[in-house]
């Protein structure tokens, strides 16, 4: 994990959204808020994998991204590049089962 990175020395939530994205030919925003702009947004009952997910810090300011995997799991940096559960409140994490981002939205590109 590189706070801004998105090489193979380290990279952020929002850069590996953004590299994975170009590798599907899909220009994106370099940050997660503004990622949060694009797309089109989907519901809980409709997420599936691939979709992006967005989620908010405690002032409601969109500071995280993670792609979904299937519909229970989301592939995400934090910390590390992970795997992580997902459910309607957010990530929670595969080992401590303790919620550690909170769920604003989900879109599709």
């Amino acid at each position: 994990y590189l706070w801004g990175g998105r090489s193979i020395f380290g990279i952020d939530c929002s850069g590996l959204v953004q590299v994975l994205g170009q590798m599907s030919n899909l220009k994106m925003p370099r940050d997660a808020f503004q990622q949060a702009l694009c797309g089109t947004r989907k519901t809980w009952s409709t997420r599936q994998a691939g979709d992006l997910c967005y989620f908010e810090n405690k002032s409601g300011k969109i500071t995280h991204v993670g792609i979904l995997i299937s519909t229970e799991r989301i592939l995400h940096a934090y910390g590390k590049v992970r795997i992580d559960f997902i459910n309607p409140e957010g990530i929670v994490h595969s080992h401590s089962n303790e919620l550690t981002h909170k769920l604003a939205d989900i879109r599709t590109w």
